[in-house]
Order: C-alpha cells, then structure tokens, then sequence
C-alpha cells in the first residue's frame, strides 16, 4: 500500500476525523470511500440520457459556477447516503 500526505485545514481534518469516528473506520478508507462514490457518481452521470445531463446544467449559482450547488448537493449526499 502507497502512503499519501495530504493538506487541508485544521477544520476539515477536524470534520474527516469526526465523520471516521461516527462511521467507525479510519480517514485513509473514509477518503478511499469518497473517491469510489465520486467514481460511481461519474459513471451514473455517464449513462444519463443528453436531456437529462442537459437539465443538470440548470444548478448553477448566480455567478455562472456550479461549484457552490455540487458542494451543497455533495454534503447533501454525505448526510443522507454516507460515504459508500
């Protein structure tokens, strides 16, 4: 197995330490979990009809970026679904 060092901030290595705990598992899998779910999310989106990957365009923010809506639809996810 590879190690990896990561860097973050003192309040998302705090939220990464939480959601392990809360799980009962280590931040190595919880991370190694987030990335499978992230892969899974891109094959579902992959096999969606054009329509629908089109409406998906739609969740944008004000400012023309999608990165704030998937933050909110990712921690939306997490809360509901935890990690897979």
């Amino acid at each position: 197995m590879t190690r990896l060092a990561l860097s973050m901030d003192e309040s998302v290595l705090e939220r990464a330490r939480r959601q392990a705990v809360s799980r009962k598992t280590s931040i190595s899998k919880l991370f190694v979990s987030v990335i499978c779910m992230l892969e899974q999310e891109d094959d579902r989106s992959q096999t969606l009809p054009p329509v629908t990957r089109q409406l998906g365009g739609l969740l944008r923010s004000e400012n023309g970026s999608d990165a704030d809506c998937r933050r909110l639809l990712d921690e939306y996810r997490m809360e509901r679904y935890g990690a897979l």
